[in-house]
């Protein structure tokens, strides 16, 4: 195996052409998979030395971009990401082991595209953009675009995850998650909202769901009808049926994962709204 540690994004993306090459950022899913049987690959890619990729930046608007080589405890101990997106560090803090949370980054939990990757539902709810560089330039693409299935993302050979781009910050949010034990646990569901709260109602809300799905669910039928009448908090909660489809498998069957969804989102909603009354 041939090792390559790259000190720029072109050099990056000029290496990783070679359909041979394998990109290593964290490491915390490519190690174990090669611990487990997967053949090593003919080239490593380690992306860590490339400093453009390991920063937060703040822009003048208030928007914030994150580099693809940010790792999960640098998410969780952020201020300004705790206090303006804090579903995305309910979620670090939720993100398996402090070990693991000093190795993970936010890039690489992107391009893992696991249905039940615990950063992703904060960042489509979020409405976050993804700048993807490759050798003949960057391209920005929604995050539901980026992942296309489980395991699978639209980068294209010579691609890189740059950074994710998250739009200045209005209303508040959050993240829960349902594992199969407290700590080191893939989640059984996962959810994260983002919403703006005018009286005894929402006037904007947005759902994204984990591990229902081959990719993150946008819940937007539930959501549109829980913004038109808070009473549809529980009496329309079998619409978020429209917008799953869970699968059975060792962690759960899928009509628990339908039905703790539902239990979460009902009991998620109603403390917000009695939170914002109080």
């Amino acid at each position: 195996m041939k090792y390559f540690r790259p000190q720029s994004i072109s050099e990056a993306c000029a290496l990783f052409e070679d359909n041979a090459a394998t990109l290593l950022a964290g490491g915390t899913d490519l190690l174990p998979m090669y611990e487990m049987g997967r053949s090593l690959p003919d080239m490593l890619v380690d992306l860590k030395h490339i400093s453009e990729l390991g920063s937060i930046r703040w822009a003048e608007d208030g928007s914030l971009e994150i580099g693809s080589l940010v790792t999960v405890h640098e998410l969780l101990h952020d201020e300004r990401i705790h206090r303006d997106y804090p579903a995305l560090a309910d979620a670090a803090n939720d993100f398996a082991a402090v070990q693991i949370r000093h190795r993970a980054t936010i890039g690489g939990n992107i391009c893992n595209a696991s249905p039940a990757g615990d950063l992703l539902p904060p960042l489509y709810a979020l409405n976050v953009l993804v700048r993807i560089a490759g050798k003949i330039g960057e391209r920005v693409l929604p995050i539901a675009e980026v992942i296309t299935g489980p395991g699978e993302t639209s980068l294209q050979q010579g691609e890189i995850l740059k950074s994710v781009s998250l739009p200045a910050s209005s209303g508040s949010s959050r993240f829960v998650k349902l594992g199969l034990r407290e700590a080191m646990a893939i989640s059984v569901v996962n959810f994260a909202i983002r919403y703006e709260i005018d009286g005894d109602r929402f006037s904007q809300l947005r759902i994204a769901a984990g591990a229902v799905g081959p990719t993150v669910k946008m819940l937007n039928s539930y959501a549109e009808a829980v913004i038109q009448d808070p009473g549809n908090i529980s009496s329309g909660i079998g619409l978020v049926d429209d917008d799953i489809s869970p699968i059975d498998d060792i962690r759960a069957s899928a009509n628990y994962r339908s039905q703790v969804l539902k239990n979460l989102l009902i009991h998620t909603l109603l403390e917000v709204l009695e939170s914002a009354d109080d």
